[in-house]
This record gives structure tokens, C-alpha cells and sequence, in this order.
């Protein structure tokens, strides 16, 4: 792939060690399951799934993207694996008794606001900031798992590998759409892509990190 991609794989790459210090990361590592974190996680992911799909989908629309896995990732509402942190945290308690924070904690503020602002600045900013949220698992799933800080018989070894699996295709899909259409735009422009893609990612640490941080609705 061309050099925008490049440097898209040069923002992970040295992202990639504060992903591995992240407290909700480690735990997971640990195969520590706490059912109030991961309960969070998912109450907020919800809300960060139902502002992102359909900017994905009006995005891919208008450069008329339609690869086979792209088209699935629109449409899913990350059912599956939001079912697998649900199981588990039943596993270690009872979930009725957690109290889960029903507002928009900072890191999904801030990353909302990031993907609207971004959106402003038309469709090729928009699609690279949209694609930190695949890449991040996508990527993050394999490093684990090939590092072997993932293991079969980890509670959440199901769990990213099913990013591994999927979002792995779907970052190589839209990476390949994106290098396409940066030959496009002018050198100012990929610059700003490349930008809203960098503060993605670290959004993407921090939403993995706030999960971590709510205990009873308050920061610790």
C-alpha cells in the first residue's frame, strides 16, 4: 500500500506500547474479570456505536465503498462481542447490583465531538478519523494474540479474537479504500486525515482507560 497507509501504520505502531499499559488492557491480560468496568464498556460503546455507524455509512456511501466486509461492519451494532464482556461479568456477579454511569463518560464526549468536527472537514478527513475505531481492534487484537499476551484459555481470548478475525479485514479493506482516495486530495488534506486519525487513536486508549475509571458514577 501507498505511503498514506504508511504513516496510518506508523501512528499504531508507536501507539501501540500505551495500549499495553492501559489499565483495562492489563486487566484483561490478567484474565481479571470486573464486571463493573466491562459493564460500563459496553454502556458506552452503545453510545459511541450509535453516533459512529451512521457517519461510517454516509461516508462509505459517498465514495461508494461496497466491499463485502465493510458493508457487514455498517451494519453491525457489535452485538457479539458485547454478548461475550455481558457473560462474563454475569460470571463474577450479579449484574442488576451494578450501578452502571447512564452518561456520556469524557473519553466518549471527546470522541464524538472529534468524529463530528472531523466530519466538518469533509468526507476524506471524516473516513480517516472513522478508521481508527476497526483499526485500533484489529490491530490490537493481533499484537496481543502473536505477542502472546493473549492466550487460549484467557476469559477474553474469545473475545479479541473475534476483532482479530474480523476487523482485521475490514481495516485491510479500508485502508486499501483510503490509500485509494489520498491520491486524490491534496497534500494538506491528507495531512489533516492523517491528524484526526492520530487523535482517534488515543481517544480509542482513553475510552479502554475511562471504563476503568467510574466507580458508582464518580472517578476514582
Amino acid at each position: 500500500m501507498g505511503t498514506y497507509v504508511k504513516q496510518i501504520e506508523g501512528v499504531m505502531k508507536e501507539a501501540l506500547p500505551s495500549f499495553y499499559e492501559n489499565d483495562f488492557i492489563k486487566a484483561c491480560e490478567r484474565g481479571e474479570i470486573l464486571a463493573e468496568p466491562l459493564l460500563n464498556y459496553i454502556y458506552q460503546d452503545n453510545i459511541y456505536l450509535d453516533h459512529f455507524l451512521p457517519m461510517f455509512t454516509k461516508v462509505l456511501k459517498s465514495y461508494k465503498i461496497e466491499t463485502e466486509t465493510l458493508l457487514q461492519f455498517q451494519g453491525d451494532q457489535d452485538t457479539e462481542p458485547h454478548q461475550m464482556m455481558d457473560i462474563l461479568a454475569k460470571e463474577v456477579t450479579d449484574i442488576n447490583q451494578v450501578q452502571v454511569v447512564k452518561d456520556w463518560l469524557p473519553a466518549t464526549t471527546g470522541y464524538l465531538n472529534h468524529l463530528d468536527e472531523s466530519d466538518k472537514k469533509g468526507n476524506f478527513v471524516s473516513l480517516s478519523a472513522l478508521a481508527g475505531c476497526p483499526y485500533v481492534y484489529g490491530y490490537l487484537a493481533e499484537r496481543l494474540i502473536e505477542d502472546g499476551k493473549m492466550k487460549p484459555g484467557n476469559p477474553f481470548f474469545e473475545w479479541f479474537d473475534f476483532y482479530k478475525g474480523t476487523d482485521g479485514q475490514v481495516t485491510r479493506d479500508l485502508l486499501a479504500a483510503l490509500d485509494k482516495e489520498a491520491e486524490k486530495v491534496s497534500e494538506d488534506v491528507r495531512q489533516q486525515g492523517l491528524t484526526a486519525f492520530y487523535q482517534s487513536v488515543q481517544f480509542e486508549n482513553d475510552f479502554f482507560a475511562q471504563a476503568m475509571e467510574v466507580q458508582d458514577g464518580k472517578k476514582r
